[in-house]
């Protein structure tokens, strides 16, 4: 059994380093398991500090299963989607508690917001019924960017030195090996805070020999059956050996970056001239031969590249030299490696801006000066922080200086008391707001009283009226019935009264009518006596 997995930590309470991480995972475990589900975890930092031995023993203490899945390993969106989809989603059959769901890496999924695997982890987040664990080892890559504000963010650093040479000692000590107290510092340091790396180092070193002596640091460093860049650097400036160099030499990086590397610590190993010299000339027909290999596209060139920037270089010096150098990174390299780096930072803050300004991040790119000199004032700069919810990492785009504690603390006091003063005026507007209330009821309750009495008076004199209006109706209909009565009266003697005029004057006309009748009668009978009376004939003329 390898060291790294034969002395792991078995308990959350055997993890060395980043106690705060462990305590705020441990709360965030305890809930869940009490049945108060949580936002998903995601643990971000380095290879090789604790993030997956951490999640794995949350899981064995906290929960009933535990599903790990690489993320990197399944980019796409269907695959993702198959494989922890469901699982965040659905119970285990027979097991009643959580299961907890860990993925790692997912800062080295393809896709973006809306495809691929960054899309399947968005959907499986929202959805997620069961715990879920992410880890990343970039904290600032873009693929991060939509799912950290998902999440709850944790950021592990490495582990310090001293936890590491008192880890290396206690496995020394169980496995009987005689060490050199300085040789275990040094290789404590050139781990550079990654725990699991300086164990395989010691089992590397320790394979051939139960006693580690400072000559023991010339010896390869591996990492997982793969050679560490600075240890094979280390091993080309400090070996005379050809076999060791050619060991050294099988290391999983690229030529271009190795070159650069050997050529930024000539000087620090090589003291004199022609050495540096010679040394120099090695790495100029490395640097041809990798050219005619990119020009070409004939990477048979590479191994004269590897084999000049290699053994040509180790060849250079006249002797090894029993010294202490500090191996520095390549200038080239960590100058563009900070600039993607600021570059990434620069991205994510002015995205995080952007959202609470309105304005688009390339327009606030532009402003990042202004807000420079604003972040120097430190109240302010707190201010700043706590509005665009920026993280002490992202500070450091504005400010090299850290917030002073005590600044925090003043304003967290000052905030507290302004809110405590508007939860004080809004319980006073609240009580004003019910006397007042209590005020118009009883107002609204006199009128009403007021209303009701009046409107009973008022029913009072309407019907008074409808009484006064119904007697001096029937009054008046009795006196327009009497006058009625005695208008009939009179038009009735009127109408007799003509009547009998009538009737005398008829009389009268009928008189005078019947005596010129008589009259005209007289006359006709006399005219008729004046005439000669005619013979009347009989039968017995003829």
């Amino acid at each position: 059994m390898k060291w790294v997995e034969k002395y792991a930590p078995k308990t959350l309470g055997e993890v060395l380093g980043n106690a705060k991480a462990k305590a705020e995972i441990e709360v965030w475990a305890k809930k869940w398991a009490d049945g108060n589900p949580q936002k998903p975890l995601l643990l971000m930092g380095s290879p090789g500090i604790g993030k997956t031995t951490m999640a794995h023993l949350v899981g064995q203490e906290y929960f009933s299963e535990t599903i790990e899945v690489n993320a990197s390993d399944k980019r796409s969106y269907d695959i993702l989607k198959r494989t922890i989809g469901e699982a965040a989603q659905t119970r285990s059959l027979f097991n009643t508690g959580y299961k907890l769901i860990i993925m790692d890496e997912v800062d080295g999924i393809s896709g973006r917001d809306d495809s691929g695997g960054v899309r399947a982890i968005n959907e499986t987040i929202k959805n997620a019924k069961q715990p879920l664990i992410m880890m990343a080892n970039d904290p600032y890559s873009k693929r991060l960017t939509s799912i950290k504000g998902k999440c709850q963010a944790i950021k592990f650093t490495k582990i310090h030195t001293n936890t590491i040479n008192a880890q290396l000692k206690r496995i020394c000590d169980a496995e009987g090996i005689k060490y050199d107290a300085e040789v275990l510092k040094q290789l404590s340091k050139q781990s550079n805070g990654d725990l699991r790396s300086a164990i395989t180092s010691l089992e590397a070193i320790v394979d051939s020999s139960k006693v580690i002596t400072s000559d023991s640091l010339a010896v390869i460093s591996q990492k997982d059956g793969e050679q560490n860049v600075f240890d094979t650097v280390r091993t080309i400036l400090k070996s005379k050996t050809p076999e060791h160099v050619i060991d050294a030499m099988r290391v999983d990086t690229q030529p271009q970056f190795l070159i650069e590397l050997v050529a930024e610590n000539i000087p620090r190993e090589y003291e004199r001239v022609d050495e540096i010299a010679k040394a120099y000339e090695m790495i100029a027909l490395a640097d041809l031969n990798l050219a005619r290999a990119f020009r070409t596209q004939d990477y048979t060139y590479w191994k004269y590249a590897f084999f000049f920037m290699g053994r040509g270089v180790a060849a250079a010096k006249e002797k090894t030299y029993k010294k202490f150098a500090r191996y520095t990174n390549s200038t080239v390299y960590g100058k563009l490696s900070k600039s993607r780096k600021n570059k990434n930072l620069i991205e994510l803050v002015t995205g995080k801006m952007s959202k609470r300004l309105h304005t688009s991040p390339l327009e606030l790119e532009k402003q990042i000066p202004f807000y420079t000199v604003m972040f120097e004032d430190n109240e302010r700069a707190y201010d700043f922080k706590e509005y665009f919810k920026l993280e002490d990492e992202e500070v450091k785009l504005f400010r090299s200086r850290k917030i002073p504690v005590s600044v925090e603390k003043k304003r967290i006091k000052e905030l507290q008391k302004q809110q405590e003063e508007e939860e004080k005026a809004i319980q006073k507007a609240k009580e004003e707001a019910l006397k007042k209330a209590k005020k118009e009821s009883i107002l609204q309750s006199g009128e009403e009283t007021i209303q009701r009495k009046t409107s009973s008076k008022e029913e009072d004199v309407s019907s008074t009226k409808k009484t006064m209006e119904k007697a001096d109706t029937k009054t008046v209909k009795k006196q327009s019935k009497s006058k009625t009565e005695s208008m009939d009266e009179k038009t009735k003697i009127a109408q007799n009264n003509t009547d009998t005029a009538d009737k005398k004057k008829d009389e009268t006309e009928g008189d005078e009518s019947s005596n010129i009748k008589k009259s005209s009668d007289d006359n006709n009978t006399k005219k008729e006596d004046k005439k000669p009376k005619s013979k009347q004939t009989t039968l017995f003329d003829f």
